[in-house]
């Protein structure tokens, strides 16, 4: 499993902190790591200090057609690239809409760079559309953030749905890695909804819990991540601690 999109269909619940963050400890941990970022907004070229290609990712993804040079780019963390998006990638399903392989377009991209790394993540923005459909479907696992509310978890259960209705449809979906609980601030509101969060998904739940962090929005307003600014942050530790836990779930 060296395919994993950070998806979940509600919107506010930290998907593009936890790959940021996870792309630079992978990174640091000496695997060659590739983000692709689907989510219009394109803020993990923000995080990571990353200009924009000569090709745009809609582009790629309309036509299929690949130069490394032209589309991946290089960090400031060594082993770590990215893909990154555009507010073009908006228009994404308009663009694709006639093609009967519209569904596979972002599977088809990874087909071809798959081999030249060891691990890809994929950045989902909050969309129930076409984008949604090519990130389950180009991805072998799922990593699928969690906020500490009552609406986060409603989310939760509606991901899940998501995923179960790709696999009806398509014969296909990707395995769950991990459920992460997010925004944790340790009152007793959140820990109960920890405790239900457990009891519902039992050993899906990580382990980690990423904690409601001021760090993370000083790092984010700097344009970086909070593993690089604040290392010694409780924020910082357990992003570490969640990738040990998922280098083991997934055996890379």
């Amino acid at each position: 499993m060296k395919v994993i999109s950070i998806f979940s269909e509600k919107g506010g619940v930290g998907k593009t902190t936890i790959t940021t963050n996870l792309g630079v400890c992978l990174a640091r941990k000496d695997y060659k790591t590739l983000i692709i970022d689907m989510d219009p907004q394109g803020h993990v070229a923000k995080l990571l200090g990353t200009e924009l290609p000569k090709r745009r990712i809609l582009d790629v993804l309309k036509t299929g057609n690949i130069t490394q040079d032209e589309i991946i780019k290089n960090t400031r963390v060594e082993k770590l690239f990215i893909i990154p998006s555009d507010w073009s990638l908006a228009d994404f399903t308009v663009n694709v809409a006639r093609d009967p392989a519209r569904h596979l377009k972002l599977r088809i991209l990874v087909s071809k760079i798959k081999d030249m790394f060891d691990i890809i993540l994929i950045d989902s923005p909050p969309s129930l559309e076409l984008i949604t459909l090519n990130i389950l479907l180009a991805s072998e696992g799922v990593i699928i953030p969690v906020a500490l509310t009552y609406l986060g978890l409603v989310g939760a259960a509606s991901t899940l749905k998501i995923i179960s209705q790709t696999k009806k449809a398509f014969n296909y979906a990707p395995g769950i890695i991990a459920f992460v609980p997010n925004l944790h601030d340790e009152t007793p509101h959140t820990k109960e909804l920890l405790e239900k969060l457990r009891a519902k998904l039992g050993k899906f739940v990580s382990k980690t819990v990423i904690y409601r962090d001021p760090e993370i929005d000083k790092a984010q307003s700097y344009s970086t991540t909070v593993v690089e600014l604040s290392p010694d942050s409780k924020s910082a530790k357990a992003f570490e601690n969640l990738v040990d836990e998922i280098i083991l779930k997934i055996g890379i």
